[in-house]
C-alpha cells in the first residue's frame, strides 16, 4: 500500500481537515491530532486494523500499483468527449430589467423578430440533433430569461413531445434574478423536469439594495427574500430539484450574511441549497473587494450551522462550474455557438454559428484552442504534482486561452464545497 497523492491537510484553530481531492473523502480531527498516518506509510502500517479499513475504503491509503494520475485524466477525457449527454444553455436576449454594476452582459434587445428567428432556428437545430443523445440539458440564461419565458416555455413545450418521439431524456435549468418569478412560471418549469433554479442574493440588505436594482433604480431585497419564502414550499416534492440561493460576497462580513439568511424561513431552509462565491473582477467591472474566493469557510460553516445545504460542487472532474467542459455551448442572441461568455469581447471562446436552417458552422481552431487549454492540466509539472490536481484541473479555460497562462483555484473555492 502507499499513501494516496491526494491527501490534503488544512489547519485551523480549532480543527485540523484531512481532505482527499480524488476520492472527495474528508475528516476532520482535533487541532492536536497526530496526521503521519495520512503521510506516511509506515505510520499507517501501525495503525489498527479497523483504522486501517477506513483510510483505505476512503482512498487516503491506496494500492501500490494504482496510478491515480493516469485515472484521473482517463475520467477527465471520458467525460470530456461523452457523447451520452449534451447541455446547451439558451441567450436569446441580454436583455435584462436589473442593472447590476458587475455584471459582464451589455443589454442588448435583440427585437422581437429577433427572438422569434431564434426560436425558429433553435427548434430545427434541435429536431435533427437531440435525438442523437440519450440526455440533453437545456439551461435557460441570459440577460434575464423570465422577460422571454413564454418562447422558452413553448419551445420546451415543443422538446417534451420530441423527447417522447426520440427516446432521449431531457432536463432543465434557469439561473434568474428572480424578480419575475411567480407560481404559474415555476409550475410550468417544473413540468419540463426542472433539476435547478438559481436566485442571487448579494451579502445583506443594505449591500443588495445597492447593487442588484431595478432600471429605474427601485431596489430589490425584501422581493426577492418574499418570493423565495412563498416559492420554495411548492417545490418540496420534487426530489430530485434544487433551489439554489446564490450568495454574492461583496465587502461583507459573515454577520451580515448571518442577518440575510435568517430572513429566510427556518422551515424553507432544509430545501434550499446555498452557492456562496465572492465577486470577481471581469473586464467590465473592477472594485476593491474585502471577500476573496480563498476565505468561505466560514461562510459555508454559517449556512450550515443555519440549516441550509451548501451546495456541493456539481462538477467532478471538470475545470469548470460555468461551462463543465463537455459537450456544452450557450447559444447566443446572434445564433452564436460559445463556450464561456463571461468575456463577450473574446471572440476566440466563439466555436461557431448556426445558420438559418439550424446548421453549424464550427470553427475547428477555437474548438481545439479550448480543448488543449482544458487538457493543459495534464501536461503542466506544477499541476501533475499539485494535490488539488482532481478538483481544480488548472483552473479557468477562459483565463487560459486569453493570457496563455493558467488561473489556479483556492482550496475553498474548489475542494471545500465537496466536504460540506
Amino acid at each position: 500500500m502507499k499513501i494516496s497523492k491526494y491527501n490534503i491537510e488544512k489547519k485551523y484553530e480549532d480543527k485540523i481537515l484531512i481532505y482527499n481531492s480524488f476520492s472527495k473523502a474528508s475528516i476532520i480531527l482535533e487541532k492536536d491530532s497526530n496526521t503521519d498516518m495520512f503521510k506516511d506509510i509506515d505510520c499507517f502500517n501501525k495503525l489498527p486494523d479497523k483504522e486501517k479499513k477506513i483510510l483505505i475504503e476512503q482512498g487516503f491509503v491506496v494500492s501500490d500499483d494504482r496510478d491515480e494520475f493516469s485515472e484521473i485524466k482517463y475520467i477527465y477525457e471520458q467525460k470530456y468527449f461523452d457523447t451520452e449527454f449534451f447541455n446547451i444553455v439558451l441567450v436569446p436576449s441580454l436583455l435584462c430589467n436589473f442593472n447590476c454594476p458587475y455584471c459582464f452582459e451589455k443589454d442588448f434587445d435583440c427585437g422581437k423578430n429577433a427572438i422569434r428567428k431564434y426560436f425558429l432556428v433553435l427548434k430545427k437545430y434541435a429536431e435533427r440533433n437531440f435525438k442523437m443523445h440519450k440526455f440533453v440539458q437545456i439551461s435557460l440564461f441570459g440577460g434575464e430569461p423570465l422577460l422571454y419565458i413564454g418562447q422558452c416555455l413553448e419551445f420546451l413545450d415543443w422538446v417534451k413531445e420530441d423527447s417522447k418521439r426520440n427516446g432521449y431524456e431531457y432536463f432543465t435549468s434557469i439561473v434568474t434574478n428572480g424578480s419575475l418569478l411567480n407560481k404559474d412560471i415555476l409550475d410550468r418549469l417544473l413540468s419540463h423536469n426542472l433539476y435547478s433554479l438559481q436566485i442571487t442574493i448579494d451579502s445583506d440588505k443594505e449591500n443588495h439594495d445597492k447593487m442588484r436594482i431595478f432600471k429605474d433604480g427601485r431596489p430589490s431585497f425584501d422581493l426577492l427574500i418574499t418570493k423565495i419564502n412563498e416559492l420554495v414550499p411548492l417545490t418540496i416534492k420534487y426530489e430530485k430539484f434544487k433551489f439554489i440561493v446564490r450568495i454574492n460576497l461583496n465587502n461583507t462580513d459573515v454577520d451580515k450574511v448571518s442577518n440575510t439568511l435568517k430572513r429566510i424561513k427556518k422551515e424553507n431552509r432544509k430545501h434550499i441549497h446555498l452557492l456562496i462565491r465572492a465577486i470577481y473582477n471581469t473586464h467590465a467591472y473592477n472594485e476593491t473587494n474585502t471577500n476573496s474566493v480563498s476565505k468561505l469557510l466560514e461562510y459555508f460553516e454559517l449556512g450550515d450551522k443555519l440549516g441550509f445545504n451548501v451546495l456541493k460542487e456539481k462538477y467532478y472532474y471538470q475545470t469548470c462550474e460555468a461551462c463543465g467542459d463537455r459537450k456544452f455551448f450557450y447559444l447566443m442572441p446572434d445564433l452564436t455557438l460559445r463556450k464561456c461568455i463571461n468575456d463577450l469581447g473574446f471572440e476566440e471562446s466563439c466555436i461557431g454559428k448556426l445558420d438559418d436552417d439550424g446548421e453549424p458552422h464550427l470553427n475547428s481552431n477555437n474548438i481545439v484552442q479550448w480543448y488543449k487549454n482544458c487538457m493543459s492540466a495534464f501536461i503542466d509539472k506544477e499541476c501533475i504534482n499539485c494535490k488539488m490536481l482532481p478538483d481544480c484541473l488548472g483552473g479557468c479555460p477562459l483565463y487560459k486561452c486569453k493570457h496563455n497562462k493558467k488561473s489556479c483555484r483556492t482550496f475553498d473555492m474548489s475542494c471545500l464545497p465537496f466536504i460540506f
